[in-house]
Formats: C-alpha cells, structure tokens, sequence
C-alpha cells in the first residue's frame, strides 16, 4: 500500500507526530496548520505512524516512527518519481540517519545547518541613520522587494494580501528605494521563521541589524518567538544572529535534490 496523501482538512491528523519532533520548523507547522500551501503523505488513515510534510516550495521533514519499513519504501517511489510531490527541488530538514545514507549515495547535497534559539529582549525605538526611514511591508512596498528575489507574495504567502493580513515585515527606505528588508517566511506555533536581505550597495552599515531589531519587537509585542536558522558556513548570518541575541539550539544536516533522485529499494 502506498503513502496515502491527506486532503487539507486532515493534515491536523499529523499535529501530534509534529509537536513529538526534536526540531520544530514554522514552514512545516504551517503547511499542517493550513497557513501555507503544502502537502502531507502518511502511512496510513486513521492514526498515522509516520508522515512526510512538504510546502510547495519543496522544503519538508519526516515526522513520526523514524524506523518504518514499508513507509520508507513508499517514500523511495515519492521521491524516485512517482510524481504526487508538487515540488520538483526538495530541501529536506534532518532526514534520520538510514536516510542520509540513502541519500549520499544518491548524491543529494548536504550543508550543515544551524537552529538559533531567541534569548534577548524587547529593546528600545529603533532609530535609521539620516536619509534612511524604517516602514512596515505593506502593498505598496512588496513589489519594491522583488529585486532581493524573495517572491514575498508568492513562494511561501500565497498573495500580498495574505502576507499583509497573516505575515509580518519591516523594511529600510533609501530615496523611495526598498534597501534592506526583515521579513516571516512563515508564523506557526508561536515561530517566525526570519528571512533578512539588504542591497549589495548599502551592506556594512548595520542596516540588517535596524531593521530585524524592529522585526524583532513586533514578535515580541504580539507574543511571538523569532527563529532564526542559516547554514553553518553562512558567517555574516550567524554573526547577525549572534548580535541580536539568538544563540545556537542545534546543528543538523540538510539536503538539497532534484526529484525524481535515483534511490536504491533497501537491502
């Protein structure tokens, strides 16, 4: 029998194997909260032993029993090319170690990621240097962010006004031009997941500083956690990060893939 693919209405079927996890993920929460658009395939309905999350940006993670035999099976023709997964890049939090394996052989890409935990405070106003003028995003200023090639209304908000009404981001005005930018690629479970960028030409001034620390106080003022994650290698991220009072949770593996990605059925 075959992963059976939840219709929305049931993903909340998975919310215990979710909250038994290690890490917890906002795009993962999301899709099974229905805030983000996304899918979920579990080994059986009713009362799933073990569930693959994905968004339809690819990014997923394997909740539940991590030894499953017959599932992991089901998972090989997912990914193999059975074609039912929306995405055809997946980015894959922290497979289980039989996975990995897996996985290496068929060369996929691994990058060590960081989980940082959020252990500052609520500062005071923060002020932008002369010229410069901190906005919230709103309609007008989405389309202005296009240039940082993040896709705000459309690779995890499903639209600017759902972003605008679900979503929350701080941006740095330079003579009508958007300049460094602050944003939630997602908000499930009390998590904002930070995407920070700044044009090229006005990095080293501390201006992704500024403006994640606005970010930062309008999650804290509507009792939100910010989470903040980034590759191992990433150090300008993770200074920031540090900076800003986060301090490293966890180190995990990620990979990257094409699907269909040739995998072996087992032993």
């Amino acid at each position: 029998m075959g992963a059976v693919e939840l219709e929305a209405s049931d993903f909340a079927e998975v919310l215990p194997l979710y909250r038994s996890s290690t890490l917890w993920f906002p795009f993962i929460a999301a899709v099974i909260k229905n805030s983000q658009r996304g899918q979920v395939f579990v080994d059986r309905q009713p009362n799933p032993k073990s569930a693959l999350v994905t968004n339809n940006f690819g990014f997923m993670y394997l909740i539940g029993a991590e030894v499953n035999p017959e599932f992991d099976d089901t998972l090989v023709e997912l990914i193999s090319g059975a074609k039912r997964i929306k995405s055809s890049y997946l980015l894959w939090y922290s497979p289980p170690q039989a996975w990995q394996q897996k996985l290496d052989v068929a060369g996929a890409r691994c990058r060590e990621r960081i989980r940082y935990e959020f252990h500052g405070s609520s500062s005071g106003p923060v002020n932008c240097p002369s010229g410069f003028e901190m906005r919230r995003l709103d309609a007008e200023l989405i389309p202005k962010t296009k240039k940082f090639n993040v896709e705000i209304d459309s690779r995890f908000w499903s639209s600017a006004q759902d972003f605008i009404e679900n979503g929350l981001g701080f941006c740095i005005i330079k003579d009508d031009d958007v300049v460094s930018i602050c944003y939630a690629a997602a908000i499930s479970d009390g998590l904002a997941e930070i995407d920070v960028a700044t044009d090229e030409a006005y990095r080293q001034q501390g201006l992704a500083a500024l403006v994640t620390r606005q970010f930062i106080r309008e999650c804290l003022t509507r009792g939100i956690t910010p989470a903040w994650d980034c590759f191992e290698y990433n150090t300008g991220s993770r200074r920031l990060a540090e900076g800003l009072g986060f301090s490293e949770l966890v180190h995990y593996p990620f990979y990257s893939f094409n699907i269909p990605l040739s995998l072996g059925h087992g032993d």
